[in-house]
């Protein structure tokens, strides 16, 4: 049998920062743009390259102002995390915050340019936990790149999943509910299953249902790209 380092350096260059993975408590969050097949369909590749380019370099200007961090982003998801310069509870709200704003940007580019352009409102849902994370660098190909892995990852991810088959927008855990501190957070309250995850989990259903539902039915292709980048 193959050495099993000799397999691994042959297919790529894997570099992994010598400094131990920090542990830290941070608020997650993962968010997918709905109606994007549709647009895919009704669009020529390049018009959605740009759609999906201009939404997420706005979302990503909106967390760097809240103290967040982008992740990953994968197709038309993103991942990312705050408190890595703060305290969890200003980290939960920080999030909570982005996600606001991020909802306010995508209605008013529907006002600008889905609804009237492409026929349709593009949407987003939203999964947001905080937990104990381990915190590094990991990279391929020489590329160093932030690295945030551990169960509460996948349980924002699998949050975000989760907003589909609840139909509302947002879903934040009760673990992060708990912690912020703004005027506008009476949400209902129910526990769940969360696929892959043993114990039910409680949260709060913080958004509103779909404007179109034809998709909440329909497979989760997105749902591999959730599970790759949380790890």
């Amino acid at each position: 049998m193959k050495n099993l380092d000799l397999i691994l350096n042959g297919a790529c260059t894997i570099n992994i920062n010598t400094a131990a993975d920090e542990e830290k408590e941070l608020a997650i969050l993962f968010l997918d743009i709905r109606n994007f097949t549709g647009l895919m369909e009704s669009q020529p590749g390049q018009v959605v390259i740009n759609v999906v380019r201009r939404l997420f370099t706005a979302f990503n200007q909106i967390i760097k102002n809240f103290q967040g961090k982008v992740v990953e982003i994968a197709g038309d998801n993103l991942y990312a995390v705050f408190g890595l310069q703060t305290g969890i509870r200003e980290a939960a709200n920080n999030a909570y915050q982005a996600t606001k704003a991020m909802f306010q940007t995508i209605n008013m580019f529907n006002e600008a340019y889905a609804e009237p352009f492409y026929g349709g409102p593009l949407e987003i849902g939203v999964g947001m936990h905080t937990g104990k994370v381990l915190v590094g660098e990991f990279g391929l190909d020489g590329a160093s790149n932030l690295s945030v892995m551990g169960l509460p990852v996948n349980i924002a991810a699998r949050l975000q999943a989760k907003t589909k088959e609840l139909n509302n927008d947002l879903l934040i855990s009760e673990e992060a509910y708990l912690l912020l501190d703004t005027a506008d957070t009476d949400f209902s309250h129910q526990t769940i299953n969360l696929q892959g995850i043993s114990h039910g989990q409680q949260i709060r259903l913080a958004g509103k249902p779909y404007l179109t539902t034809h998709y909440l039915n329909a497979p989760t292709q997105s749902f591999d790209y959730l599970l790759a980048i949380s790890g």
